[in-house]
């Protein structure tokens, strides 16, 4: 097949990913990024001496084998379990308890009786349209209250009948087998430095030019010598009209020096703050993931709402989804066809990492065929 010159914009997963399957393949690849780093929502870097996560806790978990392979391939084969606490208040007592919530440890809590009174009424299948009916049916109106509603208002906001329950089955669970590990993929891993090392090793001999935006506006000059665009931004900002409802999410990290090596400040690598008093919903000490030796450690605090491009917000009725695909078109219009579209940002869905890169490789797929 007659090699072609791909311009991309963005350097996270997907859009790393399509452009090292496209240069071996014996294309021009140029990636633009607006930022002066790689590695999208996913990046690590140091804070002084301590590895840390400005855009949350991102470990890589698939169960798809051509996805791990490709990781592996690239550097990421450090092992790791990720385990998730919650923190609560019942009743006046302090809890640390397991997430997903653990019937084992539900049954120790004051408020048992009445938590097993509704489980043993729930259906077999969840049911409900809605992302707050879903739930509660998956777990009843008080585990809800408990672990789910708080924490959500802060993320998603006040409505959360307005949200679709489609994510819901992947990211909650009600587990009475003892399995502590947040995922049950085959594989899971955390790099020492976290994502970025990775992904630059995915980038090596691939032309990026950093701190480059380019939009509607400005991108014809870039794209004038190139035959075909790959976007992995979100559509809404490269059109300039901004009509998506998107949820940010702000890092406050915290610098704790004079440590032994091995200590760290919390319990975990990741504890949720369901309650609504708490005005962030969780916090992520990196170094539990990292197995760093060093005399610090950096917690961060998550505080959600901001106006950023973090998370696609999904409705009952898609109606955000159904406008990004009308943005598609709209954009596939303005370049004639030789346009595509990759990745958590540009297709206006919540997915993991190892999604984004197995849509960069259907992606490459289809532009082969």
């Amino acid at each position: 097949m007659k090699s072609k010159k791909y311009l991309i914009v963005g350097a996270g997963w997907a859009g790393s990913t399509i452009a090292k399957l496209l240069k071996e393949s014996g294309n021009t690849v140029k990636i633009v990024e607006k930022e002066n780093y790689i590695g999208g929502h996913s990046s690590s870097f140091y804070y002084k001496d301590v590895i840390w996560e400005p855009f949350g806790a991102h470990i890589f978990h698939t169960s798809n084998e051509k996805v791990a392979r490709f990781v592996l391939d690239h550097g990421l084969n450090r092992k790791y379990q990720h385990k998730v606490l919650t923190k609560l208040t019942l009743n006046g007592e302090e809890h640390l308890l397991s997430w997903p919530p653990q019937i084992d440890e539900l049954k120790k809590l004051s408020n048992w009786s009445t938590v097993k009174k509704e489980i043993d009424k729930l259906d077999t299948k969840p049911v409900g349209d809605n992302f707050e009916d879903f739930v509660i049916s998956m777990m009843g109106p008080t585990l809800y209250e408990m672990f789910i509603k708080g924490y959500s208002i802060k993320q998603w906001g006040d409505n959360l009948k307005e949200l679709s329950n489609n994510f819901a089955p992947k990211r909650i669970e009600l587990r009475s087998d003892g399995y502590r590990r947040l995922f049950r993929d085959k594989y899971e891993f955390f790099h020492p430095e976290g994502a970025s090392p990775i992904i630059k090793n995915i980038l090596k001999n691939i032309e990026i030019e950093q701190e480059k935006e380019v939009n509607i506006n400005n991108i014809e000059d870039e794209f004038r010598s190139f035959d075909h665009l790959i976007l992995t931004c979100p559509l809404d900002g490269f059109l300039n009209e901004n009509i998506l409802k998107w949820r940010g999410i702000n890092l406050e990290p915290t610098y704790f020096p004079n440590l032994n090596p091995d200590e760290k400040i919390t319990e975990s690598y990741v504890i949720n703050y369901p309650d609504l008093d708490t005005p962030y919903t969780r916090t992520i000490e990196t170094k539990h993931a990292s197995g760093q030796k060093v005399e610090a450690s950096v917690v961060a605090y998550e505080f959600p709402g901001t106006d950023d491009k973090h998370y696609p917000y999904p409705t009952v009725e898609n109606i955000y989804e159904n406008e990004n695909e009308n943005l598609k078109k709209q954009i596939s219009k303005i370049f004639s066809g030789n346009v595509s579209f990759c990745g958590r940002l540009a297709n206006y869905q919540y997915i993991n990492q190892d999604h984004a890169i197995w849509q960069a490789f259907n992606l490459f797929e289809e532009l082969h065929n």
